[in-house]
């Protein structure tokens, strides 16, 4: 049986000759082809800078330590979002305050930041999941009017777009991932795009023990890490750029052949981004009424699915117990279906067919009461 994976990106020759080329020229780690990354990714967004780091958590604990977050101080994270966004916050003694999301898109509820409020608060993130833009303009007037720094998660929000403005480039700091389950990889890797040139520099030095040179720089007088990126990575970014507007259309193209080809099933229901608003989707995501046997009989017939991440109010080390009424919709329904930048249409075909032919077994999807 051909299986139809969950995901499905390609590096190939393009890939393999640059990583060459970068290995024979001697440029191996941080070096002169991170800047070259670097500098196209921030012409891309249309952003002054941008500072690669080692992976999309780092590049959160970059912006996040140059924000000055640290022990007793609070971040607001929405309930639904990977992980990283608040373990990034902790691991730096910062504690998260989690708050609801909308439905039916999973992004953060404004409604809610206010009361999340406290003295310790120092900033607020909105995340623009699976392409689906957070509302940044509402965000950023609660942070302005409580003195607090307004940080993107953009990681699932590349070259997505908010009333025509490109996700990540509306804020002090915004991060990106450039792990394998995004539209543009380097293996791991991210990236936090910048306005400011204090800001970058800060960033720069924090991303190298506090310093711009390791072997140069006489004075390590501010806290950082070994947060950086390498030029063998930045060899694959820059060879995976050349393809970034065609796997932009194929994330399209998926998106549109799910929401055709599963229209009017009533246990199933695919979470739509607004393509027309300039929102790019890179995962197929949709609510399931029975999600767990749909994605067991779905392996058995060959085409692989896989949950959705949990709600972060069920991790006990966030210290967030609270239950949420909006969030436990998406955390205990969602399944991602086949897709990825260089997923075959005809394997999206075959996942289309695939559910249909169950659906008519499962109970209906109850969406009412959100």
């Amino acid at each position: 049986m051909n299986r139809v994976p969950w995901w499905n990106t390609e590096l190939g020759q393009e890939e393999i000759d640059a990583v060459s080329r970068a290995i024979r020229n001697r440029c191996i780690s941080q070096g002169r082809l991170t800047e070259e990354f670097e500098a196209r990714l921030a012409e891309l967004l249309g952003v002054p800078h941008v500072v690669c780091a080692a992976s999309g958590t780092a590049s959160l604990m970059l912006a996040y330590l140059a924000s000055g977050v640290g022990p007793g101080d609070e971040v607001i994270v929405p309930n639904r979002t990977f992980i990283a966004t608040a373990n990034a916050a902790v691991l730096l003694g910062a504690k998260v305050r989690l708050v609801d999301v909308t439905f039916p898109r999973p992004v953060i509820d404004v409604s809610c930041i206010e009361a999340a409020i406290t003295p310790a608060t120092k900033a607020v993130v909105p995340v623009h999941l699976n392409g689906m833009a957070a509302d940044v303009d509402a965000v950023a007037r609660i942070a302005s009017a409580h003195g607090l720094t307004l940080i993107e998660d953009a990681a699932q929000g590349f070259m997505s777009r908010y009333k025509g403005r490109l996700c990540g480039t509306m804020s002090r700091f915004a991060c990106f991932s450039l792990s394998m389950g995004k539209l543009l990889t380097t293996g791991q890797g991210g990236f936090v795009a910048c306005h400011d040139k204090a800001d970058a520099l800060l960033l720069r030095r924090l991303r190298s023990h506090g310093v711009l040179q390791v072997k140069r720089d006489a004075n390590y007088d501010i806290l950082g890490g070994n947060f950086k990126f390498t030029d063998m990575l930045a060899a694959v970014g820059l060879a995976q750029l050349e393809r970034l507007q065609s796997r932009m259309a194929r994330q399209r193209d998926i998106h549109r052949a799910y929401g055709q080809g599963l229209r009017g099933l009533p246990c199933l229901k695919l979470l739509e981004v607004d393509l027309e608003a300039g929102e790019l989707p890179i995962q197929a995501e949709a609510l399931c009424s029975e999600r767990d046997r749909m994605v067991a009989e779905l392996q058995e017939r060959g085409v692989e699915t896989v949950c959705q991440v949990p709600d972060l109010n069920r991790s006990p080390h966030l210290g967030n117990p609270q239950t949420f009424k909006v969030s436990p919709r998406y955390g205990d329904s969602i399944l991602i279906l086949p897709c990825g930048p260089d997923q075959p249409l005809e394997n999206v075909r075959v996942a289309i067919e695939a559910v249909r032919s169950l659906a008519p077994s499962y109970r209906p999807l109850e969406l009412a009461g959100a």
